[in-house]
């Protein structure tokens, strides 16, 4: 079956045929500011081309031929998350708070965790998962990068702890992986690679997924659904799935300008890059019935020790403002906010936490400093030896070690940048 003969399903010809022609046209980008580093007027005034999303409060979209932001010094800061303008609306809609324990199941490379944290500042838990270990690396690099501080990282098949998490959850997003068609315009690769068979695979998947998620959903919470496919059989099909087998209800979305509806059930919504600016995607909220228990939070301090050469093991110090079982922290990649690690007596801060601590004794550059910490290089300035972070614009890039005379660079070496690669202000 072609990708035009499946859409019949719950699309006519002339939306088939505007949904294709889309296609063609020049993808859209965008960015979710972190106003704990930046605010609206600062990112304005650098960059005055920037226009508001429609929908989300502190969401940009713009030109990237026009400004390449990802290249900008400020991104490097955390000053910034670069995402998909359709897809932003998906932590948006779900309208977490800092009360909630909100588990992001498929959360690679970020941009809905880091979105959810910042709307709940930076309070209560989020559980962000990925499957892949490589992708949730990245995503571990992005919450270090945004200064993210209520999050703990896992890499985890679900299926084996679910019967830890069951009724567990206040919010739950649930972006599923999916056959990708919502990318066409974005990447010719997603097009060559469609067929209707795996369409069909990624069902499967998907309605094993939903039904998971919703056994770890609190009674009274609340779960986002969302694809970035425009296969009934991977979003309609799996709602309707899911409201057969369990007590599960849907909430209206509210109107949104460019959104489209089908007639199986209009309280959910496709945006097509042929009415909406962004790419596609479809979107479901779902409630399970019953009144939500509150949750008590207490910051904590834990710790794990990560085995080194002979008797040097490196004690590795983090901050959660919530218990979680000891099992399931030893399981994680990142058990909430790095704090630092010892290695005999010697306590180094970490990246993690100078992104996300103010400048207050913070060491600042000017922009040849700046280069030069990006690239991994010394620089020559007098202070007393210890640690520092060091700052621009009033926001930290990350640590140095001050041994005399010299600021000894501790950015990350997977992080740095090569001599020949200008990066921009």
């Amino acid at each position: 079956m072609t990708f035009e003969e499946h859409l019949k399903k719950y699309l006519d010809e002339n939306e088939i045929k505007s949904l294709v022609s889309s296609f063609n046209e020049k993808e859209k980008k965008a960015i979710f500011l972190n106003t704990n580093k930046m605010s609206e007027k600062t990112l304005l005034d650098l960059f005055p081309t920037l226009k508001p999303h429609p929908v989300v409060p502190n969401g940009f979209i713009f030109d990237k031929d026009e400004i390449q932001l990802g290249k900008k010094v400020y991104h490097e800061q955390g000053a910034y998350y670069i995402q998909e303008p359709s897809a932003m609306l998906v932590a948006h809609l779900l309208n977490a708070n800092k009360n909630d324990i909100v588990l992001d199941l498929c959360a690679a490379p970020g941009g809905k965790t880091i979105q959810t944290a910042l709307k709940m500042e930076n309070e209560g838990l989020i559980i962000a998962n990925d499957l892949s270990k490589s992708r949730a690396n990245v995503l571990l690099s992005n919450i270090e990068r945004l200064g993210i501080k209520n999050t703990v990282v896992t890499s985890l098949d679900f299926s084996t702890v679910k019967n830890q998490f069951q009724n567990y959850f206040d919010k739950i997003i649930l972006d599923a992986p999916c056959s990708g068609s919502g990318m066409f315009r974005k990447s010719d690769e997603m097009k060559s690679d469609w067929t209707y068979e795996k369409v069909l695979k990624n069902s499967a998947i998907q309605k094993d997924l939903i039904l998971m998620c919703y056994s770890m959903l609190k009674e009274g919470g609340t779960m986002v659904y969302s694809t970035c496919s425009y296969s009934y059989e991977e979003d309609e099909e799996i709602i309707g799935f899911l409201l057969e087998k369990t007590t599960a209800k849907l909430q209206y979305i509210e109107k949104i300008n460019g959104e489209f509806r089908s007639k199986k059930y209009p309280e959910t919504i496709h945006l097509f890059p042929s009415k909406f600016d962004g790419e596609g995607h479809y979107i479901a909220i779902i409630k399970k019935p019953g009144n939500l228990t509150k949750n008590s939070f207490e910051k904590i301090e834990t710790k794990r020790t990560i085995k080194g050469k002979g008797n040097l093991n490196e004690i590795q110090k983090f901050s959660l403002n919530y218990s979680l079982p000891e099992k399931f922290i030893n399981l994680s990649l990142r058990p909430g906010l790095f704090l630092s690690s010892k290695i005999g007596e010697k306590e180094v801060p970490s990246h993690h936490i100078s992104h996300a601590s103010n400048i207050d004794k913070s060491i600042p550059l000017n922009q040849e400093g700046v280069i030069k910490y990006l690239r991994g290089e010394s620089i020559n300035k007098k202070y007393p030896d210890g640690y520092y972070f060091v700052s621009y614009l009033d926001m930290n890039l990350g640590v140095v070690h001050s041994v005399n005379g010299t600021l000894k660079n501790l950015y990350p070496k997977g992080l740095r940048i090569n001599a020949d690669i200008k990066t921009s202000f």
